[in-house]
């Protein structure tokens, strides 16, 4: 038995009702149809909608929309059941699907309905008391009364029904008969403690008789109309077909299926032609509306109930014609119009990409769920299909004919047909042949609408001239060889930094760009290149040579790296681009040799500056200048980048370049500090980006503003302000207006529960306000979009945000009162009035320390309780990193590049670093694998190194007849290698992601490199070579590290070191020790004079680094190592040991 909530009754074959699953209640069904409403009215009460193109045209009956109801003030989902038209207006009569109610709305009160909101199936069901048909009372003109049939229920039978369900504590039925408008039940109540049959009570009662589909007895049904559900992507259309099946049997439903279970319920098996032909018929295609005036004989059920009457053996011929009439049954789809196309930008925009209609039906399940199996016959509901707006959202679809018109007998002989036979033969022929759907315009599935207002996107967007954003890789304006690069580098799909960004680029136009995808140099350098062929290679000066372009990096790895993506978009044989990384070494620049056809420079600020010193004249005609991660340049490289935009403002604006193309293009991932100083000194007239929305707030908050964002919530402004509080709940909206409606002059409220009050809300807000005077609204954050508020001069975090997108999102409610740094005027003389208060508690501790990064952006003196708190929040994560090894970074440099994101730990503990290595002396030592210039793998002379030369030559003798190969692979687990004729044990290392078995990465455990080697090379290794501990100890060359603040070592330095020192043996000065790492000052390659017990010191490591021109001395290497094992408590035992 399945228990009912009746909601309404009108008699007994017509009453309203939900299905309850679960025995305890619909807790969890409610709490699923309150959030389809809550989204429902936050999307239809979207004040940035263009509301007349989500508008039905026109409205059809039978489908499913969105109406306005007034009782409720909210949108609900609805059925047309007819429309009424005028001269002045058009009203449609709805049945509300999840209320039960019917309502007679104007058509501006109805829309069409996205399909988000069609996932769930109707709530409310419609029920009537099946196997029974009512009486009424007849006098004759002999005054004797007697019971007869009746056409309809008399209100003393209705009133029973009433009576007996306000009585009743529980409410079941067993579903019975599926029926075209209603589900037959039979309706149990349970009234003090007893359960008595809804349906035999009337009948006892006289106020029904038993029809002809149930005995008299009750014992049993006759026949049951029973077909298979047919599931389309237009249609989810459930209809019957006749079959003998024993009574029911009346189960308690024990399980409690998700709501989506409705749609997905399994269907009773059938005939092999009949399924062929259902499936030809509708799985292929999808039906979105029934043609006009056949609702009655041409619907798809009654189709479906024709074909079903065939006999199954019918002949090919037969079995065609039956097909070609189901289709005339269906309408032409795929009638899109200018109007509806507009519509799809519009319905895309709130996520949901297709809408649909309603097809309210019932059939007959076998089983309900794999826990409850039902022998008789299961009614369900399906709700499915396609709207009026299907027809412009979803671009794939069939053109299917309308034989309405041929096969209703009441159409006139003149009455127009749509195709002949032969037509409907080939388009039948035509969905055989190409099962997916028909697509008449390819192309509009790729097309991207992209909003008039950027804002929109969330994206801040300040320029000087308006911009026409291209919508995809077609209509980008890049020249046809670098489009063709691109899509066979797959980056066809463009972000939408790349729509409103290339055309200003490819313009010429002074840029500078905030984007997740600044990191790729692709989102910049084809619509760049691009300009640079077409229009800077003809308009410069042939009075000087040298490049025309300059792309600064602010690392090696990034300039390699780009080098190499020019020399694959295959652009050196005109540009003919150059890399150039500088040491310091002596006239290192003076030797460098740019060619003179070299029209593009790749190279670091560092590198260029020493350029610029010694070779300026070669740099007379430079045009162009690209900042790739501007925000490194900047912070990392500001002397540098002053120097150089100095000289680029000097030859762009030399009267000799006057009519040459001046472009400063800057790409980052997060505004900086002196992205602003950049905008207003050198980029006149800028086109300046924004995508990421918590970047945007750094682009207007000052550090008076900052300071306040931990204050208090009160405030008594000087001048006209709008504020906007942001809670999280609804509650807390109510909380937060009770108490801010006593302090403020004018106090506004909304959240989820008051949408129909949007407007109200807005009006009010957008109204002028005088001097002093305070405005202020407390919503949640589901209702920010809706509101589409940009003018606030105060945005309060009353509740937390959980995200950055989130918290960006919110401040955007600000942007009308960003500084617009492409207009000096405002520039100049405009203070922004944006101010964002962030109320931080308890509960939002883990977000702390990102708080603080994020503000240490912006150069502002931030609360010393906040800083210190922040401080005791990072030492305890260190706490919890006893697992991690100790950060390479800190044991290389003595510092970590960031240790607030580095997952390693960076302090030292006494248990995990004791090292049993000499922390002092001189030591014998052989490098055998260089990872860095100045990290390297080896083996310590004299450090018991017997063992590990016996077990050498006994696994040469082991492998010299045979060489097993590895049966399993294990990880963690020794195994061997042979490597140039010597065997070598190995440590298989885990790797993520990797299960083919065909790959492993290892570790050579005595050598200390790490390796990717083939399985079949991996060989088995004895246990009699396993208790030999690993050999291999790290060794970090103290007091050196790369120059121009690099975090990694440039290649050519760790190649030249690896290949002098290789395999030979140094002498060297231990002066630490941790772990299983020794560090060492000096490293020396001592070689002793034949036949004189003198040595000579024929190399410094340290000094061959530095000698490189890529590196640095770090003086304070390992003092900053002894500060921080001074800073473990334990740690004065072990020190001695430690530092010797």
């Amino acid at each position: 038995m399945l228990k009912l909530s009746v909601l309404k009754v009108e008699n007994p074959s017509c009453f309203w009702g939900r299905v309850i699953w679960a025995s305890g209640g619909n807790t969890q069904t409610t709490e699923q149809y309150d959030n389809l409403h809550t989204q429902m009215n936050l999307f239809y009460h979207n004040i940035s909608w263009n509301l007349r193109k989500l508008n039905p045209r026109p409205i059809e009956e039978g489908k499913v929309y969105v109406v306005y109801w007034p009782v409720m003030k909210s949108w609900c989902r609805a059925m047309v059941e007819s429309v009424i038209m005028d001269s002045e207006s058009c009203r449609a009569r709805c049945l509300l699907v999840d209320h039960g109610e019917w309502l007679v709305a104007p058509s501006d009160q109805i829309r069409d309905a996205a399909q988000n909101f069609l996932q769930l199936p109707v709530w409310v069901r419609k029920f009537h008391l099946g196997g029974i048909q009512p009486t009424t009372l007849r006098v004759s003109f002999l005054e004797k009364a007697k019971l007869v049939p009746s056409t309809r229920w008399d209100s003393s039978a209705t009133l029973y029904l009433h009576n007996l369900l306000k009585d009743s504590t529980q409410a079941e039925a067993v579903l019975l008969e599926s029926e075209p408008e209603s589900t037959s039940i039979e309706l149990y109540l349970t009234i003090r403690d007893i359960k008595i049959c809804v349906n035999d009570d009337l009948v006892a009662k006289g106020f029904a008789y038993y029809s002809s589909t149930k005995s008299t007895d009750g014992s049993g049904l006759g026949e049951v109309v029973r077909f298979p559900v047919v599931p389309s992507s237009g249609l989810h259309q459930i209809v019957s077909k006749t079959s003998n099946k024993p009574p029911s049997v009346r189960v308690n439903s024990l399980a409690a299926p998700r709501a989506g279970d409705l749609l997905t319920a399994p269907s009773p098996p059938q005939s092999q032609e009949h399924e062929q032909m259902i499936s030809k018929a509708y799985g292929r295609s999808e039906v979105t509306e029934q043609p006009p005036g056949s609702q009655s004989k041409n619907s798809l059920g009654a189709a479906a109930e024709r074909a079903s009457s065939e006999d199954p053996d019918l002949s090919p011929s037969a079995a065609l014609t039956t097909d070609l009439s189901l289709f005339r049954s269906l309408k032409s789809l795929n009638s899109s119009t200018v109007y509806q196309q507009e519509a799809h930008s519009e319905l895309n925009d709130c996520h949901p990409t297709e809408m649909t209609s309603v097809c309210i039906t019932c059939t007959k399940q076998d089983e309900l769920t794999s826990e409850t199996v039902i022998p008789e016959e299961d009614v369900l509901l399906c709700m499915s299909g396609k709207s009026g707006a299907a027809s412009f959202v979803e671009s794939r679809q069939v053109h299917l004919p309308d034989a309405g018109d041929e096969t209703s007998s009441e159409s006139g002989p003149t009455e127009k047909t749509w195709r002949c036979i032969e037509d409907w033969a080939c388009a039948r022929l035509l969905e055989w042949l190409n099962p997916g759907r028909l697509n008449p315009n390819p192309h509009a599935a790729d097309d991207v609408v992209v909003p008039s207002d950027p804002r929109r996107r969330g994206i801040l967007l300040h320029t000087a001239f308006p911009v026409d954003p291209c919508t995809n890789l077609d209509d980008a304006p890049i020249t046809d060889d670098l489009r063709r690069v691109l899509q066979r580098k797959q980056y066809s799909t463009l972000s939408l930094a790349d729509r409103y960004s290339w055309p200003a680029v490819a313009r010429g136009s002074n840029t500078l760009i905030v984007s997740h995808s600044a990191d790729q140099p692709l989102s910049y350098l084809a619509p760049l290149v691009t300009h640079i062929l077409y229009n800077s290679i003809f308009c410069s000066n042939t009075y000087n040579t040298g490049p025309i372009a300059v792309l600064l990096c602010p690392g090696w790895e990034k300039a390699q790296m780009l080098y190499d993506l020019l020399e694959e978009i295959k652009v050196t044989h005109v540009l003919h681009p150059v890399i150039v990384l500088l040491g310091v070494g002596k006239d290192e620049a003076k030797s460098v040799k740019i060619p003179k056809n070299c029209l593009l420079l790749v190279t670091t600020p560092f590198s260029l500056v020493l350029l610029l010193s010694c070779r300026c004249f070669m740099f007379m005609r430079l045009y162009h200048v690209v900042l790739d991660e501007a925000d490194q340049l900047l912070t990392h490289a500001a002397d540098q980048m002053v120097t150089i935009l100095q000289h680029f403002q000097k030859v762009t604006f030399s009267e000799i370049n006057a009519s040459c193309p001046k472009q400063l293009i800057a790409v980052a991932k997060r505004w900086a500090g002196g992205m602003e100083g950049l905008v207003g000194t050198y980029m006149p007239s800028p086109f300046i980006l924004i995508t990421i929305p918590e970047e945007v707030s750094l682009l207007t908050l000052e550090s008076s503003k900052i300071s306040v964002m931990l204050g208090a919530l009160e405030f008594n402004p000087d001048i006209s302000q709008k504020t906007l509080i942001v809670a999280s709940s609804a509650q807390e909206v109510e909380d937060v207006f009770k108490v801010m409606k006593s302090k403020s002059t004018f106090c506004l409220r909304t959240h989820e529960g008051l949408t129909h009050q949007f407007d109200n809300v807005i009006q009010q807000w957008r109204k002028d306000i005088g001097p002093r005077s305070h405005v202020v609204l407390v919503t949640t954050t589901g209702c920010l979009e809706c509101l589409g508020i940009t003018d606030a001069s105060c945005v309060i975090h009353y509740s937390f945000p959980t995200s950055r997108k989130l918290f960006g999102n919110r401040l955007l409610c600000m942007a009308d009162n960003f500084r617009n740094l492409a207009d000096r005027d405002q520039t100049e003389s405009h203070r922004s009035l944006a101010r964002s208060v962030l109320l931080i508690s308890e509960r939002n501790i883990s977000h702390i320390v990102g708080v603080v990064r994020y503000m240490g952006r912006t150069n502002t003196l931030l609360p010393p309780v906040l800083l210190s708190f922040t401080q005791g929040i990072l030492v305890t994560r260190e706490y919890e990193k006893t697992n991690r090894p100790l950060c390479s970074y800190l044991k290389s440099f003595g510092v970590c590049r960031d240790s607030s994101m580095c997952p390693d730990r960076h302090r030292l503990i006494s248990q995990l670093d004791q090292s049993e290595l000499p922390a002092s002396g001189v030591i014998q030592v052989v490098p055998l694998y260089v990872k860095t210039a100045s990290l390297l793998y080896g083996h310590i002379i004299g450090k018991d190194d017997g063992g590990f030369h016996i077990m050498t030559s006994e696994m040469a003798s082991y492998y010299a007849d045979r060489k097993p190969g590895a049966k399993e692979m294990l990880v963690g687990g020794l195994y061997a290698v042979e490597e140039d004729d010597v065997f070598h044990r190995v440590k298989i290392l885990p790797v993520p992601d990797r299960h083919d078995g065909l790959f492993f990465r290892v570790q050579f455990i005595d050598v200390g490199k790490e390796q990717v080697l083939k399985s079949c090379q991996i060989l088995e290794l004895p246990e009699q070579f396993h208790s030999l501990p690993s050999q291999a100890v790290e060794m970090i060359i103290c007091h050196v590290k790369p120059v121009n603040a690099e975090k990694n070592w440039h290649p050519k330095v760790t190649r030249t070191i690896g290949q002098k020192i290789r395999g030979l043996v140094h002498q060297a000065t231990a002066v630490l020790s941790l772990g299983n790492t020794v560090f060492v000052d000096p490293m020396v390659r001592v070689r002793q004079v034949p036949g004189l017990k003198t040595v000579i010191n024929e190399y410094n490591i340290q000094s061959e680094i530095l000698k490189t021109g890529m590196a640095v001395p770090n003086p304070d290497h390992v003092a900053l190592l002894r500060a921080l094992w001074q800073e473990e408590p334990s740690s004065g035992t072990e020190a001695v040991h430690i530092f010797g």
